[in-house]
């Protein structure tokens, strides 16, 4: 239903106004915004305290440890008395250290660490309240830190922690014997309540912001609230899904307000895209405009199913153009190609058929069906005396441009076949299924370069020249100019795409065009698919693979006409019917 047909809407109340509504939306999106990117600076600034704090701290430890005498601290862990010089001497330099950086926490050396009891031995100590030689508990948050420092001599931090004297970050660093090994371990510990405050400031600045925000929020809530809505969103992930070809959409009218007139407006957009969908899928199934005319008219033109009907196939082949694909630079193959294919299309559509697929530069298009024609026959053969008259004109311009000559086989088949949409819903293809496309397929084999051929219950093959009727038109016979010639020749020959392996040999008595007068040591029936190679005995070399077909076999002579050559021994024989003619006009 278009948004034209729906009834005009009553006047909003104030509650249904996106204005108020959105007013507390925005001030909660601003909180929730607010908290998120407060919550994140908070945690990031905790985190830089702590790697500011335990970086300052783990240098104090290092250059605490480095101060003190290794062999003055093994000679008081010996004594294990305060009063001991060794003791005095290490407490001196570890004192300096504590003056030099200011640090109000007590420094000490720990030995003999026990990691499953966390249970280490005082060295020494700075603070009052410890005596070297007791036994001491290190907390699990610093546990692996002692333990890593014993074990590969490497100092290291903690992160924040708690103790009974407050929040503290402790920094460790090995004391190293003679031998290069952590004969004890440095601990230096330092409180950061002082950064907590900082921390509890930025809080405060965070809470400050977030009542900022809340009234900002407000204010734009008044001022654009009009042009923010909710429903827009659900409005524009509808439109990309239907942008990327899904145009099952169809959203439920669930507000009486400027939304809810976008939304019939949009689902009366998508209706009409379904329409042009319709369009677009049966001109990609359907080459004529005649077929894409009749399903858009037929609201089951594309269901799936077929049945039988009476139809003309028409089946056409480049002869040689596979060997050129297989040499030729890829984007002249592609343009051969595309242009031949281009003309065929456009004589098969003007003359009412379907091209119900391509085939490589092979052709399959069907008359009578869909669209029922009388004339169906008429109509196929009329398509291939223009294609052929069409390749004429093909060649001529691929000549001029440097391009290679082909010729073209068409096979033409009138009979029953099942026709009708295959597939599933969502890929459907119109098909041309029966005996009658096997024929169609199989007459086309038969033929040689610029024949047409039709088949006439049972298997009659017929050459065909011209047309009467609606479709009148004719297409004359091509007399190449001959020469006779005496050239060796060896074939063999080719039986179902295979090459066999036995040879035989002869002689060509006369070259016209593309048609050989040969003289065999066996008999060769008509149709016999050949591959020959020929003696240039002026040229003093042999050919390459010429492919051709038996046309007749009569008088002792075969004539074979050749379908593929390449084009060294293409101009030869061009060569020898230019001077033929030359040779007959003297």
């Amino acid at each position: 239903m278009s948004a034209s047909a729906s009834p005009t809407p009553p006047a909003l109340r104030p509650w249904q106004r996106l204005a108020v509504r959105l007013a507390a939306v925005f001030v909660l999106v601003t909180l929730a915004t607010v908290g998120v990117v407060g919550a994140l600076v908070h945690q990031r600034q905790s985190r830089e305290v702590e790697d500011t704090v335990g970086t300052q701290l783990l240098n104090i430890a290092r250059v605490s440890a480095l101060l003190v005498d290794p062999a003055a601290h093994a000679e008081a862990a010996r004594a294990g008395r305060a009063d001991a010089p060794a003791y005095r001497r290490v407490i001196k330099a570890l004192a300096a250290v504590r003056e030099e950086t200011l640090l109000t926490t007590p420094m000490r050396t720990l030995a003999g660490y026990d990691r499953a009891t966390r249970r280490a031995r005082i060295v020494v100590t700075t603070a009052d309240d410890e005596r070297p030689g007791e036994t001491v508990s290190v907390g699990p948050e610093a546990a692996d830190a002692v333990a890593w420092t014993f074990e590969d001599g490497v100092a290291r931090y903690t992160g924040i922690y708690r103790t009974r004297g407050g929040r503290r970050i402790s920094a460790f660093a090995p004391v190293l014997d003679a031998r290069g090994r952590a004969a004890a371990v440095l601990q230096v510990d330092y409180p950061v309540d002082f950064y907590s405050d900082r921390l509890r400031e930025l809080d405060t600045t965070i809470a400050l912001g977030s009542l900022a925000g809340v009234l900002l929020s407000i204010f734009l809530a008044v001022v654009f609230a009009r042009r923010l809505t909710r429903p827009v969103v659900a409005l524009t992930a509808a439109a990309g899904r239907v942008a990327a070809g899904d145009l099952t959409q169809s959203l439920a009218v669930t507000s009486r307000d400027e939304v809810g007139h976008l939304t019939h407006a949009f689902n009366a957009m998508v209706d009409g895209l379904r329409q042009r969908e319709i369009i677009r899928n049966a001109f990609g199934r359907y080459v004529s405009p005649e077929v894409a005319r009749a399903v858009l008219e037929s609201p089951g033109g594309l269901a799936l199913g077929g049945r039988k009907r009476e139809i003309s196939v028409l089946m056409s082949d480049l002869r040689g153009y596979t060997r050129f694909a297989e040499h030729g630079d890829p984007a002249g193959v592609m343009a051969v190609l595309n242009d031949y294919l281009g003309r065929m299309a456009d004589i098969v559509i003007a003359h009412g058929g379907t091209i119900n697929e391509f085939i490589g530069d092979a052709i399959f298009a069907v008359y009578g069906a869909p669209i029922e024609h009388a004339d169906h026959a008429e109509r196929a053969a009329a398509t291939a005396l223009a294609m052929q008259r069409a390749m004429d004109a093909l060649n001529e311009s691929n000549a001029a441009r440097g391009r290679p000559s082909f010729e073209m086989g068409i096979g033409i088949n009138t009979g029953e076949a099942v026709v009708g949409n295959i597939g599933s819903e969502q890929r459907t293809k119109y098909a041309v299924v029966g005996a009658a496309v096997n024929l169609a397929a199989r007459v086309e084999s038969c033929t040689v370069g610029g024949q047409m051929k039709g088949l006439d219950t049972p298997v009659a093959l017929y050459e065909l020249r011209g047309l009467g009727g609606r479709w009148a038109q004719h297409r004359d016979a091509v007399v190449p100019n001959g020469r006779d010639v005496s050239l060796p020749l060896v074939g063999w020959i080719v039986d179902d795409k295979q090459v066999r392996r036995e040879s035989f040999a002869g002689r060509v008595r006369r070259v016209a065009g593309r048609q050989l007068e040969v003289e065999l040591e066996t008999s060769l029936p008509p149709l016999t698919n050949v591959r020959l190679r020929l003696t240039w005995p002026d040229l003093g070399r042999v050919s390459g693979d010429l492919w051709g077909k038996v046309t007749t076999d009569a008088a002792g002579r075969v004539r074979i006409h050749v379908t593929s050559v390449d084009p060294a021994d293409a101009a030869v024989l061009d060569g020898m019917g230019a001077a033929g003619a030359a040779s007959e006009a003297s």
